[in-house]
């Protein structure tokens, strides 16, 4: 992404290097034919584009684009006014009022203004120059327009370029944007873990694998909400999702169930060694405290159910549900294993 960003900065600042050489050309161009007027407005568009040029090491597409843009529209219908039509100069507000399809600033208001600002200006440059007020052709009328006939095809090959680059980084963005929308709609935002809806999904994809699942409850959590608040039981589910993340292997996985219920799932363990796994989290889970105050912490406790190992994701989420449920009406803070 950076590096497609960086060859659009390198494109533009090259485009904006040349305009200003050439804007430099024409100024000695027009000192020399004796156009003062225009001399002096091609030598102020040499602080336009030093401004524009600093502007896109700053990262500000839209003022480097429009200072630019509005400098070479001015210039070119002045230049035709004062000239006239065979000059050519009409054909850079053409090629120059291509660019706005480029979609360059953040508001697109402000494009479509710029494309109707150029087509206004070219009917009105028309008309003064070659209906109400034409002018004979000059002796460097030919010059001229074969010059800034190039410019023209020049510019087309270049905002194609830069068109192309554009696209790529509006489709990184679209891609970012979908990837952050995926994850969003499969994270839970509190924890960090993944939720139901992504757990299924990845049981699915593991429907012929065996696995074990631990389904667990934070005992008496509603008391704790009632008692010292919700912030205090936000912080409760995520110090509990934060010992599950760093006391289970890289293969399991943990997901937040929904409210306070936490499950996990074994793909690479034997149940023995999962239920040993489980009873050493419920030991760091009764010795972890949680501060609800600089002076004063509560400890929390949590029952598990655990599903006996096989392949049907259905049967075992069924089955650690029931046993954590026969543990929430027993003693409760245990693991329940059948």
């Amino acid at each position: 992404m950076n590096l497609i960003k960086d060859n659009l900065s390198f494109n533009f600042k090259f485009i904006l290097t040349l305009f200003l050489f050439v804007t430099l050309l024409y100024s000695v161009l027009f000192y020399l034919i004796n156009i003062k007027i225009l001399s002096i407005i091609s030598f102020l568009g040499l602080f336009i584009y030093a401004i524009s040029i600093k502007s896109i090491d700053e990262n500000n597409y839209d003022r480097a684009f429009l200072l630019s843009h509005l400098h070479i529209v001015i210039s070119a219908v002045l230049a035709t006014i004062i000239l006239g039509w065979d000059y050519g100069f009409y054909l850079i507000i053409i090629a120059i009022a291509s660019t706005t399809y480029l979609n360059i600033f953040k508001k697109r208001i402000i494009t479509y203004l710029l494309a109707g600002f150029d087509f206004i200006i070219f009917v009105f440059v028309y008309l003064i120059s070659n209906v109400y007020f034409p002018k004979s052709a000059g002796d460097f009328a030919q010059i001229f327009y074969l010059s800034n006939l190039g410019f023209l095809l020049f510019l087309f090959v270049i905002i194609f370029k830069i068109y192309s680059i554009v696209n790529q980084i509006n489709i990184k963005d679209l891609h970012k944007h979908k990837h952050e929308l995926k994850t969003a709609s499969q994270t839970d935002h509190l924890t960090g873990l993944i939720n139901k809806r992504a757990l299924n999904t990845i049981l699915a994809k593991k429907s012929n694998k065996k696995i074990t699942m631990a389904m667990c409850d934070i005992d008496n959590f509603k008391n704790i909400n009632d008692k010292f608040g919700h912030n205090i039981g936000d912080e409760v589910l995520k110090t509990l999702a934060k010992i599950f993340t760093e006391n289970t292997n890289k293969s399991d996985i943990v997901c937040r169930w929904g409210g306070e219920e936490f499950v996990i799932v074994a793909t690479n363990t034997s149940r023995t060694n999962f239920i040993n796994q489980i009873q050493n989290i419920r030991f760091i889970i009764n010795q972890t405290p949680v501060k609800i105050s600089s002076d004063q912490s509560i400890h929390f406790t949590v029952t598990f159910g655990i599903s006996d190992s096989g392949t049907d994701p259905n049967k075992l989420t069924e089955q650690a549900d029931k046993r954590l449920y026969k543990g929430k009406h027993s003693v409760k803070n245990c693991i329940i294993t059948k």
